[in-house]
């Protein structure tokens, strides 16, 4: 029987072709190999994603260029149509120890593009050479910088570069600073104390609970409280004055959990807080743009800046 014009179909109990096809190629592959010194991981990282990033680049005609904004260099993403003088601070991902944000290009592109927004990504510094607080810091200023210079700003980041973003802002916030219109986070690391049920269910193919052991015990000295908000920003002071916030993560996501129960505490501090899980997504699955789940993500997030920004 051919439903009626009236009744409305049913998101897909599954995943794309596309996205079905990802996942059994990782899991066919070799383990992810987070052995040796951290600057030949790194370097094993951005040789994998380069490909992938010049395409995008080439695809949606960014430009990109380097700019050092309160003493932290930091890559600039144009798209070739900007909407005013629109900005996102955009922190990247990479459990605090990897990437940069060229890695990141994927995201941060398709942002630019859809919003007409300049993203500004710095290149914060990384653990273990550059432990708690010095990645964090290095986000503060250069938002606080970018806000005093435009106060229409966005903030995004994913996983890492999510607990910054969130860090960031109950920062300005405390000190009184402007805050962002709004912070958008991917999958974001915003416990590294408490994790959750998503931990033991073990069903994310793209990240494991224990590469997040390693990347912690690399970013945090052993004194540090885990429940302090520069740390896990889920336990910091929100209330309804907290800009809004827009989560995103998947059923398979390693950080499910967290971002679960980040968007509850938040929405009972009277934040503005969505919450959108993916069926069968995984960790940041936006990167991954051939797939249409991440391109339909993206659009939602840039959906949402844009209905944020006050200069339309």
């Amino acid at each position: 029987m051919k439903p009626t014009p009236e009744q409305k179909l049913a998101p897909p109990a599954g995943i794309s072709p596309e996205a079905e096809a990802l996942v059994a190629e990782t899991l066919a592959g070799p383990a992810r190999d987070l052995t040796g010194p951290v600057s030949e991981i790194r370097a094993r990282v951005r040789e994998a994603f380069t490909p992938a990033c010049e395409a995008v680049i080439a695809d949606t005609g960014v430009t990109l260029s380097d700019r050092v904004i309160a003493g932290v260099p930091s890559m600039v993403i144009d798209p070739p149509r900007k909407h005013g003088t629109r900005k996102i601070v955009y922190f990247f991902g990479g459990g605090f120890a990897l990437g940069s944000p060229f890695e990141d290009i994927p995201i941060s592109a398709a942002l630019a593009v859809q919003t007409g927004a300049q993203v500004i990504a710095p290149i914060y510094p990384l653990a273990p050479e550059n432990p708690f607080p010095a990645g964090l810091d290095a986000c503060t200023a250069v938002a606080r910088a970018v806000l005093e210079e435009d106060p229409d700003t966005c903030i995004v980041g994913e996983s890492a570069g999510g607990n910054f973003a969130l860090a960031t802002a109950l920062r300005l916030r405390a000190e009184g600073t402007l805050g962002p219109r709004a912070l958008a986070l991917l999958s974001p690391a915003a416990d590294l104390g408490s994790k959750g049920d998503s931990f033991a269910a073990k069903r994310d193919p793209f990240l494991i609970a224990e590469d997040t052991a390693f990347f912690e015990s690399n970013y945090l000295p052993a004194e540090v409280d885990r429940r302090h908000p520069d740390v896990s920003p889920i336990y910091g002071n929100f209330n309804a004055g907290f800009p809004p916030v827009f989560i995103t993560t998947g059923t398979r996501d390693l950080f499910l959990s967290i971002c679960v129960r980040l968007e509850r505490a938040l929405r009972e501090a009277g934040v503005d807080a969505t919450l959108r899980v993916w069926e069968g997504m995984w960790h940041v699955f936006e990167f991954y743009t051939q797939t249409p789940e991440a391109r339909a993500s993206l659009a939602e997030i840039a959906d949402f800046l844009n209905r944020h920004y006050q200069s339309h």
